[in-house]
Parts: structure tokens; sequence; C-alpha cells
């Protein structure tokens, strides 16, 4: 049975939805700042608290699983006390740990540097894990049905965005070593502060406050938003317990937990040590290996904003044929590194840095992001993405911890990450085609409300 129709899904996008859609993915900005951050600046604090090759995947290791466990955490706080809640916490704890950790090295014990800096890292990664799940509830909660991908395609831009204002950066400062390092992460804490100070104006998830029986608030956001009516008149939600992730809506965290782990390792290990491995084939100085993932990043933007903004929400395109391209290209990109005399070619890094860039921006990761809230309902909406996105970053994390003695494994294999991503890909690829034919309410969302993919799934009686 089809839910009641809810005023704020026929609305249409205003500059309001636009906004507040921004003020929440500062959050994928920072998300970003953290990954780039620390694979920016790997190089200088390796050097300063003299890792050995297993040492330098710690960085990397204790922001994924800071963020892991800080996404199961919030993510249950999210719906316990409300998506803003989380807001009023999460950037301070970045703001401090970001830094702190910028002033690193300072004091002249090593071991008590290596102790902080860890520590220090794990903070921020908690911040990232309670905030970015929460901020994709929220703008899919108050986004209309026939906007809802071109919305959330905003959160993939500003993490584009945000790797790139650092990699200008360090392209900037290039060969400073620990300045490079301190000023990425004095920027990120000042960027979490404004972050903090700006999102005082964002409202509550309508969703969420409906499910709490505030009808003030609800009709109050229906206003702002331009619709009409009120939610509160025909629109009620269950509540649904933590464990029927595991139960009434195990299909859609298998599912989304499969995609995730497709997707989170090959992104997690290019966004944390892009730097390191392709420096470490000596073909370019690290200046240029810097320009390379500049053009890697910057290449996702066009797409996300051109394409994959603009046919995401349409019926006759939608977000299947979109994924099977994207994924495709990305499996290409990595395979063109497993022949070894390609990673000498210039020509052929860039090629593979474009499709892995462009094919990502087309789809694999905005609809990988939409498939993790759209089917879980706003009672464990915040939780249910929260536990995946625990699987996807605690996977990221002890495939990074060995990432570096992978890669470097007598001598230089980046081969090996290439028949690994590669592979991932392809068996995403796969099972997308698979799924739009066999089960296409698992892919093909397009035009739906948020409620009534969230009912679709509702199968225990």
């Amino acid at each position: 049975m089809e839910p009641p129709a809810n005023p704020l899904d026929s609305v249409e996008v205003s500059g309001r939805h636009y906004r507040w859609t921004l003020l929440a993915s500062l959050g994928d900005f920072l998300d970003a700042g953290m990954f780039a951050g620390t694979g920016i600046t790997l190089l200088a604090i390796s050097k300063l608290l003299h890792f050995s090759t297993l040492e330098a995947g710690l960085p990397a290791l204790i922001t994924l699983l800071g963020t892991a466990f800080g996404a199961l955490v919030f993510g249950v706080f999210g719906d316990k006390f409300g998506r803003k809640y989380i807001y009023q916490i999460d950037m301070i704890i970045y703001a401090v740990a970001a830094i702190l950790l910028s002033i690193t090295g300072i004091f002249p014990s090593t071991t008590f540097n290596l102790i902080w800096a860890m520590v220090f890292y794990g903070l921020i990664g908690i911040a990232v894990g309670a905030d970015v799940p929460t901020s994709w509830s929220l703008i899919s909660e108050f986004s209309p049905k026939s906007s809802r991908g071109k919305l959330m395609s905003i959160t993939n831009i500003m993490w584009y965005v945000g790797v790139l204002v650092e990699l200008g950066i360090a392209i900037a400062l290039y060969n400073t070593g620990m300045t490079l390092f301190r000023t990425i992460w004095i920027l990120l804490g000042v960027i979490a502060i404004i972050t903090w100070g700006l999102r005082r104006e964002l409202i509550e998830s309508p969703r969420f406050m409906q499910m709490k029986g505030n009808k003030e608030a609800v009709e109050k956001t229906i206003y702002l938003l331009g619709g009409k009516g009120s939610a509160s008149e025909n629109v009620q939600y269950k509540k649904y317990s933590y464990k029927q992730i595991f139960t009434t809506f195990l299909p859609i965290t298998l599912w989304a937990w499969f995609l995730y782990l497709m997707w989170g390792i090959p992104a997690s290990t290019y966004g944390e040590f892009f730097p390191y491995i392709f420096s470490s084939l000596h073909i370019v100085s690290t200046r240029s290996v810097f320009a390379f993932e500049a053009v890697y990043f910057g290449s996702a933007i066009v797409p996300g904003l051109v394409i994959y903004a603009f046919l995401t929400d349409k019926e006759r395109v939608g977000r299947a044929p979109l994924w099977l391209v994207s994924s495709a290209m990305c499996a290409i990109s990595f395979y063109l590194l497993v022949y070894p005399p390609f990673l000498k070619n210039v020509v052929t890094l860039l090629t593979s840095f474009l499709l892995f860039g462009i094919g990502q921006g087309i789809g694999v990761w905005p609809i990988v992001r939409l498939i993790s809230i759209e089917h879980y309902p706003t009672s464990i909406r915040n939780s249910g993405q929260g536990f995946v996105w625990f699987t996807m970053r605690l996977e990221g994390a002890i495939f990074g911890l060995f990432t570096p003695t992978i890669v470097g494994v007598n001598g230089i294999h980046v081969e090996y990450i290439g028949w690994i991503a590669g592979t991932f890909f392809l068996a995403a690829f796969i099972a997308v085609a698979v799924a739009s034919r066999v089960s296409p309410k698992l892919i093909k969302t397009e035009s739906k409300s948020i409620d009534e993919t969230s009912n679709e799934f509702e199968t225990a009686k």
C-alpha cells in the first residue's frame, strides 16, 4: 500500500532547498578534507615521526575507524534526538581535533607526538562519521521527490570541491613539509567552526518532526519551502526498532553494504593514498602528482553537474543506466593500471584518472549515497546508513592499513591496486545489471517519494 501524499514531495525546488543543501553539504567538504588532508600530508608526518611502511597506514586506519564508529553511534543518536542535534557537537569536535593535530611535532617527544596525532586523527574521523550520514538524511527528508537526486548531487560536488581546495594549497606549498601539514589542518579546523555557525539557521528534519508529532514545526517547514497544507493531516510515520535494520530491512542493508564495499575500497584508497602511491612511481615530481590528483577529482564535478544531476530523477533515464555506464568506466580505469608498462606512461595514467573521475561523477558515488537513504524509513534512516557507513569505513580502514605494504612489496606494485579495484567495480556492474531486471525497486527509485521507497521494503508482519 502506498503511503499518503506528503506536501513536501510536491513542492517546486527553490533557492531555500539549495541553501539548506549547501549548508548540510559542508560536512562532505570536511570529509573530503579529512581524506585529502591525510593523503597530502602523509609524506610530511611520516618523515617527522619516522614511520615504517606499515605505520604509514596508521593515519588512514585511524581516521577511517573513527568515521566508522562515529557513524555507528551517532546514527542512532540522530534517530533518537534529531538530525540537527548532531550538528550542535560534531563540528566542534572536528575543529578542535584538526587544530590540535596541526601542532604535531612542536613537542620534542616523538612517542608523545605519535600517540596524540593518532588521537586527533580519530576524533576528526568520529566527527565526519557523525556528520555526513546525518546530513544526507536531512537533505533527503526535505527534498521534493522529483529533485532528490539533484539536490543530493550537491553533496558529491562539495566533496570534490573540498579536495580541490586542498590540492591547490598543496601545489602552492609544495615541498614545504610540515608547513603544508599545519596549513591544511588549521584551515580545516577554521572551516569546521564556520560551518557550525552557519548551520544554526538550519531547520530540523520535517519528517523527523512529523514522527515526533510536532505539527507546528512541520507546518513551518512546509511554508518555508513553498508547500501547501499540513503533513500532520494525513502522514504518519511508524517507529521501527534498530534490530529491524537486520530483519525487516535486511535486503536493503545487504544491498547497500555490498555497493558501498565495491565503491568504498577503491575510493578510500585513492582518497588517502593517491600522492603516496603515484609519487612512488618516480615518473613525475610530487607537485605533478598533486596536479594529477586535481585532474582526477576535478573531472568528477562537470559530469555531476551536467549529466547526473539532470538525469538521475528522470524516469526515462534514471539511476540504473547511469550506474552501469559509470561503473564500467571505473572498472576500465583501474584495469589500465594492471599492465606495468602503462604505469610509466603519463598519458595512460591521465586517461585512467579521467575515466575514474568522470565515471564516478556520472553515477556510482551519488547513487550509492541515495541507496543508503531512500530505502530506510524515517525512524531508522540515520541508524541504517550509519551501520552501512560503519561497515564501509571499517573495511576501508583495514585495507588502508595494508595499502602501503601492498603497493610496496618487493618493489612498487600499483598493478595490485588495479586488479583489486577493477574487479570490485566489475562485480558491482554485474550486480546492478541483474538487480535492475530481477528486483528493480533496489535501484530504480527515480520520481518516487522517500516514504514510498522505504515502504516497499516493509515485509515483516
